[in-house]
């Protein structure tokens, strides 16, 4: 009965800290990320400029929701 219980427990996966599994999603987020930006089809001053578009457009996203004001 004992080699039978050892069984079980081995197949039963244990809980592990959630410390793993954050890191493990910000390596994948950082690898990703590196990996897109490698992969764009887009010149180097021309990706900064998009990326400095995006952004200015999400924090202006951001503060209407935050401020409850209605976009133009």
């Amino acid at each position: 009965m004992d080699d039978l219980d050892a069984m079980i427990d081995s197949l039963i996966p244990h809980r592990t800290s959630g410390r793993r599994f954050i890191t493990g999603l910000l390596l994948g987020l950082i690898g990703g990320g590196a990996a897109a930006a490698l992969l764009m089809p887009r010149s180097g001053p021309a990706l900064r400029a998009w990326l400095a578009e995006r952004a200015q457009a999400w924090l202006g996203q951001a503060r209407n929701t935050l401020t409850g004001e209605q976009p133009l």
